[in-house]
């Protein structure tokens, strides 16, 4: 035991620094942890982020240094000067090899203090466009951020097709930059953990009072106007009347009061079809207690809940943003409407709320698909390979 613990003791630590600058532990939580176990097999980690943001969220509990400052995820000058500044004492000090910017903000504050620090590699992964929704002065001010971004960074992917091509188009990045990898997400989906599993099912309807018989509408999320949520509200309480077997579960953490306002929405004199959930370590057993999922949002890179969904064989509704195209074939496994508009949210939760034959038809096909592109084992070693090419090269990452 002795000579295991001695020898172990004796390997040589990794001689590439990487340093992940993100403004909250929660990213870090549900779409990074894999990445920085892998990272860590050729690479020494130290995190970045604000451990008061999001205070729910579990113990990290990663082969990494974790450093936390006030990083906002919201515009705070005087704050956000302040943590420019820390960072870059950082950066001068630590001498790392690359810095990666996890999200818009944070990606700014981390491509201009690593630009300043002369760090050497400089990596931002665009996952969906703050500004893409806005409109006027804001959408302005926060396009132009991007584009520094782009200008200040020396390697950018983008973490997916239809995101690169409206990053094309908007004049942030040139046809040369941004590549995806692969069909595109930030980190796949584990197809055994998520799958169908009814007697999980069952459980989860007895704990939540859902019966048997309704057909559960599952929304998995933060619970943010951006994210739509008060138009699939809107859009289920008039849904019911003519489908009144639908029941709708939201599940995530409350951001500006938002669980009030759904309640608002559909609490009325009728019976009580909905719950409400907050923050949840057991997103698969929430997809199994489900029958359609349902993204909303006015904005998205390429989410993770949508595989998540499809490999646990649910079909899924969602709204016909860039983002979503991706990971959701519309009419195959699920169905796109146009987002803002409540209207056709409530026909298309009506469609499938009413047919049974077509959901159980979409959630196989989704499985499908969530298993032949998105394997989370494959979409790792793509990252893997890339953050080899860049530390410790010649190795090619696989693009395309």
């Amino acid at each position: 035991m002795r000579t295991k613990e001695m020898k172990s003791s004796q390997l040589p630590r990794p001689s590439h620094r990487l340093c992940i600058v993100c403004a909250t532990p929660m990213m870090i939580h549900f779409f990074l942890k894999e990445h920085v176990h892998l990272l860590s097999e050729f690479a020494e980690i130290t995190i970045v982020t604000n451990m008061q943001n999001d205070p729910q969220t579990p113990a990290l509990n990663l082969p990494a240094r974790v450093i936390s400052l006030g990083l906002q995820r919201n515009i705070v000058l005087r704050k956000d000067i302040s943590s420019l500044m820390a960072l870059f004492a950082l950066l001068r000090r630590e001498k790392f090899d690359l810095i990666w910017g996890v999200g818009p903000k944070a990606g700014l504050l981390a491509m201009s203090a690593g630009w300043a620090a002369r760090i050497p590699k400089r990596l931002f992964i665009f996952q969906g466009e703050v500004w893409a929704n806005k409109s006027g002065m804001g959408r302005f001010v926060l396009k132009t951020m991007d584009r520094l971004i782009a200008r200040l960074a020396t390697h950018l992917l983008t973490v997916g097709h239809f995101e690169r091509e409206f990053l094309c188009q908007q004049g942030v990045l040139s046809r040369q930059q941004g590549p995806t990898l692969g069909r595109g997400s930030i980190a796949g989906v584990d197809t055994g953990k998520f799958h169908p599993d009814p007697v999980t099912r069952t459980e989860m309807r007895d704990r939540w009072g859902i019966p048997e018989d309704a057909v559960a509408v599952l929304f998995l999320g933060r619970l943010n106007a951006d994210k739509g949520i008060e138009d699939l509200a809107h859009a289920f309480h008039v849904a019911r009347k003519t489908c009144p077997r639908l029941w709708l579960l939201m599940v995530g953490p409350d951001e500006n009061g938002m669980a009030k306002r759904i309640n608002t929405i559909l609490d009325d004199a009728q019976e009580r079809r909905h719950t409400l959930i907050g923050f949840t370590e057991q997103p698969a057993a929430c997809f199994n207690a489900a029958d359609i999922f349902c993204l909303p949002s006015y904005r998205e890179g390429f989410p993770v809940s949508l595989l998540e969904a499809a490999a646990s064989g649910l079909p899924s509704i969602g709204s016909d943003i860039y983002g979503i195209r991706g990971a959701l074939i519309h009419g195959v496994t699920g169905l796109l409407f146009n987002a803002g508009n409540r209207e056709d949210l409530a026909d298309a939760l009506v469609r499938l709320g009413m047919d049974e034959a077509g959901r159980a038809a979409m959630g196989a096909s989704a499985r499908q698909y969530a298993k032949n592109h998105f394997e989370q084992d494959e979409v790792l070693a793509r990252y893997s390979s890339f953050f080899r090419q860049m530390l410790i090269g010649p190795k090619s990452a696989a693009i395309g």
